[in-house]
């Protein structure tokens, strides 16, 4: 029998599908956009914002236990087939592209040892070093869902440690001359002009919004959970560790350089500042734990993939292929098609300038509608006692209290979606539709004698086709 992930390995898939590499450049990311109190501000808010998040997700696992895939149910039970196949979809495809861009940056700074081997990470060297990599990936998690938790809780260990290292030598080479020397980042003299803090706050958001991506991967393993409280203590104490761990890192280097000096470091700029600090020696340090870092996210994103279309597959929105299982309870076919999905992207960075950069944010803007959906789902449920908590149990919180927080929770959410911007709004809505095919031929191969969609379901796949479309054409009018 297969052996359930207790509270400790949920946790380091959390952290590991949160943290990735991103970490590492935080201090130049922040630095270019926001000074002192533009970055605290900037972390608070987005605290207040993906802290509502969790919270709503906290409660659905409470007073929807039974839903253990998380995204996908939710989406199935509040708005139909069609919608829980927009989710499943848009969410599967999307974090390739991430997993992709963890290619990407992991064969750059190997870089570090055979300078100039792999460019940018993105040469025909770096595409097959890659590509061992994905299906070395694949391979142990054939081997089953424990064997990957342990290398996952190894790796982001081993991450967390390396972060730490950073942050103690921030906290002893700090100065807080440096620090105070201009906090608004609006001296005159400045030649890296911020604008003023509430336009500070503004921009820091795109990066920090977008770093919590990954936040919901214990909600979408809960089925492989031990308990329903696993999942909620896993996604609180994530959320908490690597809001702590981001607002240290991009912080406590401007008490060390001016902002003006970390902004204009190279990549990855902890390596840079750890190397002011400890020499050569923390150069390396954070070298490896990229590697490690990039590793660890990469094996979680692609265990968390799999289960995706699976779900889907066992409720009738994907292919029945997508929900075959081994002997050791891993869903095979759906591993096998997101390794070729992720192979597909990896060849196609070859040819792509920004390929990193590109990747990643089209990951963020496409989980803005699952979560919001999520969100959505708690609303309407929380709107009346009898179907908010149907059974009369005893679930820890208040319906009232359900329906702030997923109210506040959605126009959180739409506000990311606000950062992210028209452009990256019309691509993500390009590629939900181009999954409307494979629904249509799902449902009338699976269920022939059933209407494909239902009335709502026809105006919301109408709604994405037509915005896909208006999309496209501004794409095509801006290349």
């Amino acid at each position: 029998m297969m052996k359930k992930i207790g509270r400790l390995g949920l946790t380091a898939f959390v952290l590991s599908a949160m943290v990735g590499g991103g970490i590492y450049d935080l201090p130049q990311n922040m630095a270019m956009h926001a000074g002192v109190i533009g970055q605290v501000g900037a972390w608070l808010v987005t605290g207040l914002i993906i802290g509502l998040v969790v919270r709503s997700f906290l409660i659905l696992s409470q007073v929807r236990p039974q839903y253990t895939t998380g995204l996908y149910h939710y989406a199935q039970a509040g708005f139909g087939k069609f919608t829980a196949f927009f989710v499943s979809w848009g969410y599967w495809i999307c974090q390739t592209f991430a997993i992709a861009a963890y290619a990407v940056l992991l064969t750059a700074t190997l870089n570090v040892f055979w300078p100039g081997m792999f460019s940018g990470g993105n040469n025909w060297q770096a595409v097959i070093v890659g590509s061992v990599i994905l299906w070395t990936m694949i391979f142990l998690i054939t081997r089953g869902i424990q064997t990957t938790s342990r290398i996952d809780l190894v790796g982001t260990v081993c991450m967390l440690v390396i972060v730490a290292v950073f942050i103690c030598s921030m906290l002893v080479a700090f100065h807080w001359k440096i620090f105070w020397q201009d906090p608004l980042g609006t001296a005159p003299h400045s030649h890296f002009k911020l604008g003023n803090p509430l336009q500070q706050v503004q921009h820091s958001l795109l990066t920090t919004l977008w770093v919590f991506s990954g936040v919901e991967s214990a909600v979408v393993l809960s089925k492989k959970s031990k308990s329903q409280q696993a999942v909620r203590h896993a996604t609180r104490d994530g959320f908490l560790i690597c809001l702590g761990l981001y607002a240290a890192v991009s912080i406590l280097p401007l008490g060390v350089r001016s902002y003006e000096q970390v902004a204009g470091m190279s990549s990855p700029s902890t390596a840079v500042l750890l190397g002011m600090v400890l020499g050569t020696t923390g150069r390396l340090l954070i070298t490896f734990g990229v590697i490690i870092a990039v590793l660890a996210s990469w094996l979680s994103w692609i265990l968390v993939l799999a289960e995706i279309p699976m779900a889907a597959a066992v409720s009738g929105t994907f292919p029945r292929w997508f929900g075959k299982i081994n002997h050791r309870r891993v869903p095979i076919p759906s591993l096998l098609a997101t390794g070729a999905i992720i192979q597909i992207i990896i060849i196609f960075t070859h040819f792509s300038t920004a390929a990193f950069n590109t990747t990643l944010t089209i990951v963020a803007t496409m989980t803005i509608p699952p979560y919001l959906i999520s969100m959505l789902f708690l609303v309407k449920i929380s709107a009346h006692e009898r179907t908010f908590n149907p059974q009369h149990e005893q679930v820890g919180v208040s319906r009232k209290t359900a329906l702030i927080t997923a109210v506040l929770a959605s126009l959180g959410t739409l506000f990311m979606g606000y950062t992210a911007g028209l452009w990256y709004i019309n691509l993500a809505f390009i590629i939900y539709a181009l999954g409307i095919p494979l629904f249509i031929w799902t449902r009338h191969h699976d269920d022939p004698h059933q209407p494909i969609f239902g009335k709502f379901e026809r105006w919301f796949a109408l709604l994405i086709v037509a915005v896909a479309v208006g999309g496209l054409l501004l794409l095509l009018e801006v290349v």
